[in-house]
């Protein structure tokens, strides 16, 4: 019987009919580099927002620590939630619309969220949300719709001035066209 080489790298294949007779591509990966901001670690080594209270891993209580704050990498702040229930991990910036890889950020970095269906009410290029130091930011990039803003408890949406950047906690949603994302993450709204 052959036994796999394990040091062979990983090759994933999509067991789909016809699937065999396609060229093998690799998808470019768009990899964000892990950016350095000022933290906190747990008792337990893992790397925290100073402002959250309980340690986002193990959930053990950062009232304790001195809070010596040291630079380190960022850890993913959640997860961006969409209303088809696609999610994408938030540790890098994304730029939402139908067409969103024609920005100019996705060629700097930023991951394309394609939104398809011109009657979406969605633009091309119609929202960008935005990770600065451990907060998440949505900024309208001047969309035909506009793009809203509904943060957990607050009784009324708020709409985005285009290219201002607003800041989201955990379980706002973003509403833009005819289309919705939530941003979800365990630290405290």
């Amino acid at each position: 019987m052959r036994q796999p080489d394990r040091n062979a790298p990983f090759e994933a294949v999509l067991l789909l009919p016809g699937a065999a007779d396609a060229p093998a591509e690799a998808a470019p990966r768009n990899e964000p580099t892990r950016l350095l901001v000022e933290g906190v670690h747990c008792a337990n080594g893992h790397f925290n927002d100073p402002a959250v209270p309980y340690c986002q891993m193990c959930g053990i209580s950062l009232a304790q620590l001195t809070h010596f704050t040291v630079i380190g990498p960022r850890p993913p702040l959640g997860v961006l939630l969409v209303d088809d229930g696609a999610t994408f991990r938030l540790d890098a910036d994304y730029v939402v619309g139908r067409e969103p890889q024609r920005d100019p950020a996705v060629a700097h970095g930023a991951r394309p969220l394609s939104i398809a269906g011109p009657a979406s009410g969605v633009s091309r290029q119609h929202l960008r949300i935005t990770l600065a130091g451990w907060t998440v930011r949505a900024v309208d990039l001047g969309s035909a719709n506009g793009t809203v803003v509904e943060p957990p408890g607050e009784p009324h949406p708020r709409k985005l001035q285009p290219g201002v950047p607003a800041e989201i906690r955990p379980g706002t949603r973003v509403a833009f066209g005819m289309r919705w994302l939530r941003y979800e993450s365990h630290r405290n709204p």
